[in-house]
């Protein structure tokens, strides 16, 4: 038996949308070579530790944001840097891609990825309406992730760091007037109970992972190998990709009547203000300028290869 851990909060659409027919689809297919049980809500430990719970052997498979995973996944991080991709099945195959052809092998040397997958882009969800950058000038911001924190900074925000979880009492309370997070989070969390008013634009999103370590998966049969690689990797990272897509266009439309986008000319004004953002991640981070590259040509590959199909 294969222990499957998500941290994510019990009602997270990965779960019945992604997660649950995986496990079936790949324990149906062993031949009885093994099974996949799911363990969802955190009960074997929260996106902190699920990276180290999956090598000590606590979970043989593991769901993570690649942040989680004890700083060895920080090139990811790319996906978090604004303006970089329209959709999550861009991101999602151009992660999946990059890490093909090598460009991850430090972040996954004692982990064997089965799908690399990114949320959709945040949005901000503000108390009062936010159309220009000067709406921007002052407010408190939430943010729970380090990039996102600095596209906030950039745009003249403050940001105030919580957990998804505790955005929607801090915006109750006053200590935040609004928070950058993907429309599948607001939904999740109940943010547009207390921030009714939306900005749709790409403002960068996050890295996540599903996992297990080599040492495990080396040690199983062939037939049960053979299982995992059939429904893993680039079909499964494009599935999540696309599930992610889908769940964003849903929760959008529950509060389209008070969300807005950016004109052609604003949004300039925007992608100039989160530019230094891009430029000091990719000098920070090492081989950054070469991630960021690469990142970039896949999304284009992606983009043009979808546009051909239709």
């Amino acid at each position: 038996m294969l222990k499957f851990s998500s941290p994510a909060p019990p009602q997270s659409y990965l779960h019945p949308e992604a997660f649950t027919p995986f496990a079936a689809a790949v324990t149906q297919a062993s031949g009885g070579a093994l099974k996949i049980d799911t363990f969802y809500g955190g009960t074997l430990g929260n996106f902190g530790v699920t990276y180290d719970r999956v090598l000590d052997g606590v979970a043989d498979i593991g769901f993570i944001l690649a942040a989680n995973a004890a700083g060895k996944m920080k090139k990811l991080d790319v996906v978090g840097l604004p303006f970089e991709a329209k959709t999550g099945v861009a991101a999602s195959m151009a992660l999946w891609r990059m890490y093909e052809k090598g460009l991850f092998a430090d972040a996954f040397d004692a982990v064997r990825p089965l799908g690399l997958f990114t949320f959709p882009n945040a949005a901000l969800h503000m108390k009062t309406a936010v159309k220009t950058l000067e709406d921007v000038k002052g407010k408190k911001i939430a943010a729970s992730s380090s990039v996102s924190g600095k596209v906030i900074v950039a745009l003249g925000g403050a940001q105030v760091t919580f957990r998804p979880d505790e955005t929607y009492q801090a915006i109750s309370r006053g200590i935040a007037d609004g928070s950058l997070m993907p429309f599948t989070g607001m939904a999740t969390f109940k943010i547009l109970e207390v921030a009714k008013n939306h900005l749709d634009a790409a403002l960068g999103s996050d890295a996540a992972v599903v996992f297990m370590s080599k040492k495990k998966y080396d040690s199983l049969p062939q037939k049960a190998k053979d299982a995992i690689d059939r429904y893993s990797y680039a079909s499964f990272s494009e599935k999540l990709g696309r599930i992610t897509d889908e769940q964003w266009a849903e929760k959008r439309a529950l509060v389209k009547d008070s969300t807005v986008t950016l004109p052609r000319q604003e949004e300039a004004r925007w992608r100039k203000a989160v530019a230094p953002v891009t430029t000091a991640w990719a000098k920070e981070t090492p081989d950054g300028q070469k991630v960021l590259q690469a990142f970039r040509a896949e999304v284009a590959a992606w983009d043009k290869s979808q546009a051909a199909n239709k």
